[in-house]
């Protein structure tokens, strides 16, 4: 790419003399095919007197010269009717103001960029306008196929200015904005975090002045009081304990993909509900009963966990992934330093290649060239993919993140980055998928589920008596006429389970069970008599069964 005031006063020379011949007054330019046409050297008078040199003539365009052909190169403009004509049309460009059609003003133009070879101007340089560089005041307008010029005003379509915002990468602006949201989200959880905080503060200086008062009037009361203002301190904290660590699970892992995972294990601990009654017992098979119970119950977060559900699986499958690929480098590098060098320069052209790819979207801060003077990225100009193209055809892939503010290991860094981000994006995307599909194997588990329904609850209804067997109660069993069925710690028996099922308690029985080891003693373990199929020891040394 060339500036167009770079050519202005260059010598012409010919190839086949090596003499010169003539200077470059003006470039000529087709605002219709939005293409340079070739070049003003000499104007007498009338423009039918002007010469020119056609582009199509130009062997090469040099820093410090332009070569041509021969002298015939140089002809009169009427001889060539299409630049014949733009003569005619005497339009000048230079510092007419470009706007959008919608009316924004992207500056004046000063000058034109165009490719060495065809010709095409790929864009202007502008002074002032919406984009103009703070320092310079400049900017890069890209050519617009439909460049409508007026005697004052030069008109492009408003997706010229789209193409000169800036653009620091769709997948981080993505999810900054996600960030945006979470951060707000933050902010508001922590609010409620202080706000709940200040109430329980609040609850127990009350508290503490209620249990003062208590003590002038009576030892009794104020224990009392401050029993109870304990217990509903410590309720308000477990209940504020709960929700957060709930908020914290379902945040991390979507509540149906955590009702998906415990269908079918086996939790590793007894699950109680809300109101202290058992819902799974250790080692008891999740069914979706239980999942949906759980759900409504408000406990599915830690029925996920009793089942061995993770929180940072992830992070630790990445972590080790990175640890085995840090050992693979380590081990490669005593294998062989040759082999380790030539990684590191493969290595190091992978991170350059890849690392470039920071710079799409940016907008130059100077102007990048080649060693013989081409432009590879003009100052305001915004990275695009043919840009980079360019650069790494030269190998200016370090001196153009270096003209976008960057440099290679900051980019490096970031490409890791947005790589991350990118997989999550991806991720995000497949989840959305996955949860349409969810929603679908949902109900079709539900309807399996119904057919299996009266099966999978007598097996329940059995798993749990199986559970509950030889354990005591927590509270009272009575029948529809108030008979005590098993009192408090009573054992539960096949006989109690039968009672139970026949007065239709059953479910408060199994609902009732004591969770906890209890500590008895072996003599009190023991039934009051032998079991009828138990060896019973005989004086003569002999055991008989019985």
């Amino acid at each position: 790419m060339l500036k167009g005031s770079d050519i202005i006063d260059k010598v012409v020379v010919t190839y086949d003399t090596g003499k010169k011949i003539v200077r470059i007054i003006d470039l000529i330019f087709d605002r219709e095919r939005n293409q340079l046409l070739g070049f003003l050297v000499a104007e007498k008078g009338l423009f039918r007197d002007a010469k020119v040199i056609p582009l199509q003539e130009v062997q090469a365009i040099g820093s410090d010269a332009i070569v041509v052909n021969s002298k015939e190169s140089v002809v009169k403009a009427h001889r060539v009717p299409v630049i014949k004509e733009i003569l005619h049309q005497n339009i000048v460009l230079r510092k007419k103001r470009i706007l959008t059609t919608e009316g924004l003003d992207l500056g004046g133009l000063v000058d034109l960029f165009f490719d060495e070879h065809s010709g095409l101007v790929e864009g202007y340089e502008v002074s002032g306008g919406v984009f103009a560089d703070a320092y310079s005041g400049r900017s890069f307008v890209p050519a617009s196929e439909t460049l409508k010029i007026g005697d004052d005003v030069a008109f492009v379509p408003p997706e010229t200015a789209q193409l000169m915002e800036e653009q620091v990468g769709g997948i981080r602006g993505a999810v900054q904005a996600t960030g945006d949201k979470l951060q707000d989200s933050a902010q508001t959880t922590n609010r409620r975090l202080q706000t709940a905080a200040q109430t329980v503060n609040e609850q127990l200086q009350s508290s503490v002045e209620k249990v003062n008062r208590g003590l002038h009037s009576a030892s009794q009361n104020a224990g009392e009081q401050l029993q109870a203002a304990t217990d509903a301190t410590g309720s308000k904290l477990q209940d504020f304990n709960r929700d957060a660590t709930a908020s914290l699970t379902n945040n991390l892992v979507d509540p149906a993909e955590q009702k998906v995972y415990v269908i079918g294990k086996c939790v590793e601990r007894d699950v109680l509900t809300p109101d202290g009654n058992v819902l799974l017992l250790k080692g008891q098979e999740v069914t979706l009963v239980n999942a949906e119970a759980a759900d409504r119950l408000g406990i599915l977060d830690e029925l996920y966990r009793a089942t061995g559900g993770s929180l940072t699986a992830n992070i630790s499958r990445n972590l080790q992934a990175a640890t085995e690929s840090v050992g693979n480098r380590i081990g490669s590098v005593t294998q062989s330093s040759a082999a380790s060098l030539r990684h590191s320069v493969d290595s190091l052209a992978a991170n350059v290649n890849v690392a470039i790819q920071q710079a799409r979207g940016r907008r130059v801060l100077r102007t990048v060239r080649t060693d013989d003077g081409l432009i590879i990225a003009a100052s305001g100009q915004i990275v695009t993919e043919s840009l980079l193209d360019r650069a790494q055809i030269y190998a200016k892939e370090i001196e153009l993140l270096n003209a976008v503010g960057l440099n290679l290991a900051t980019a490096v860094r970031s490409t890791v980055s947005d790589r991350w981000l990118e997989n999550k994006v991806q991720l995000g995307d497949r989840a959305s998928i996955a949860q349409e599909n969810l929603n679908t194997f949902w109900q079709a588990l539900k309807a399996k589920a119904e057919k299996l329904q009266g099966r999978s609850r007598r097996a329940m209804k059995n798993q749990r008596i199986e559970q509950a067997l030889g354990r005591p109660v927590t509270r009272v069993i009575l029948d529809p006429e108030d008979n005590v069925i098993l009192n408090v710690g009573e054992l539960i028996t096949h006989r109690a389970v039968s009672q139970a099922e026949t007065s239709g308690v059953l479910n408060i029985l199994l609902s009732s069970v004591y969770s906890k080891e209890p500590q008895i003693s072996d003599k009190e373990l023991r039934a009051s008599e032998h079991g009828t199929a138990a060896l019973v020891h005989h004086g003569n040394g002999r055991a008989i069964a019985t």
